[in-house]
């Protein structure tokens, strides 16, 4: 996973990682998000939503973009 452990930050910017990194990643914060306590390496809670918050939105957007393609495919056909 491209996810620097001590901060969840990605390595890259979120438009640029496969679907496949992206999933890892919301998997990684919201493992963070869900422990009671977290360890004190961790970012803040908020800092995490917040990320978890534009992953979210960015698999949002993909899932818009295929849903189009698809009906313009099917408009073509």
């Amino acid at each position: 996973m491209n996810v620097t452990a001590k901060s969840f930050l990605p390595v890259h910017p979120l438009e640029r990682m496969t679907t496949g990194e992206l999933a890892a990643f919301r998997s990684a914060l919201e493992d963070a998000l869900s422990l009671s306590t977290p360890p004190p390496h961790h970012a803040p809670r908020e800092t995490l939503q917040k990320r978890l918050d534009a992953v979210l939105e960015e698999q949002a957007d993909r899932e818009r973009i295929a849903d189009r393609a698809k009906a313009a495919a099917h408009a073509n056909a």
